[in-house]
């Protein structure tokens, strides 16, 4: 074995345990959160160059780490490239919702819109988290292509437990306000009168945002939402 050959070994497996020794530390609730933002800003800048020690970690499903594995995951979607993309499309199919989750999450951070698609995929998934984290991405990636389906969530029995509207849906009104356009008037005209106050103020959140101005000032919040009627109706027009 060439002295070459020994040095880059020795140092592959340097940074190796190098990165397992951050991800341990970026996953521990029990360390500062500056102590975990700091390990986990070291995998990302050792995944740029290398992203096996990620992709291991990410796909580890025999020790039952899942916050490690989540971790992992996030920071894949802060490194970004190829290799990244198809191994958080692949993790979006994962049994474990968190998982899915977590991909969900990274993908957004990707900030790269032809992943919109296995985003727009997501908000059907059956697990909740999985769902409001895709609404998130969409959010982030501004996708187009999520707003029917965002729409669509705000009516469907899953957004309910028990007759009880889910914390889901204002994720759900907040990535239709975030996307914008006129397509997503309709949903957010309906959310205004939504039983959920939390998702009825979203929705005022929400317009706010996609006009660019706010009733809010000498209005009561009825008054600040029959204004939003009002102006939504005559966007649709």
């Amino acid at each position: 074995m060439t002295s070459a050959l020994l040095t880059a070994l020795l140092v592959g497996g340097l940074a190796a345990a190098g990165a397992v020794q951050d991800l341990g530390q970026a996953a521990d609730p029990s360390l500062p959160k500056a102590a975990r933002e700091e390990a986990f800003a070291r995998l990302v800048a050792g995944g740029v160059t290398d992203l096996g020690p990620l992709e291991k970690a990410a796909l580890d499903t025999r020790s039952g780490d899942t916050r490690g594995r989540w971790v992992a995951i996030r920071a894949l979607g802060k490194v970004g490239g190829d290799q990244a993309r198809r191994l958080l499309a692949q993790l979006a199919a994962d049994p474990e919702p968190a998982i899915r989750a977590a991909a969900a999450h990274a993908l957004g951070d990707l900030g790269d819109p032809s992943m919109g698609a296995n985003v727009v995929d997501l908000l059907a998934d059956p697990a909740v988290i999985v769902r409001a984290a895709a609404a998130e991405a969409a959010c982030r990636l501004s996708t187009r292509e999520a707003v029917e389906p965002l729409s669509q969530a705000l009516l469907a029995s899953d957004g309910y437990y028990r007759g009880s509207s889910l914390w889901v849906r204002r994720h759900y009104v907040d990535a239709l306000g975030c996307i914008g356009g006129r397509g997503a008037l309709p949903a957010l005209l309906r959310a205004l009168d939504d039983r959920d106050e939390s998702v009825a103020t979203g929705a005022v959140d929400a317009l706010e945002k996609l006009a660019g101005f706010s009733y809010e000032e000498g209005r009561s919040p009825e008054e600040q939402k029959e204004a939003w009627r009002r102006w939504a109706q005559a966007q649709l027009r």
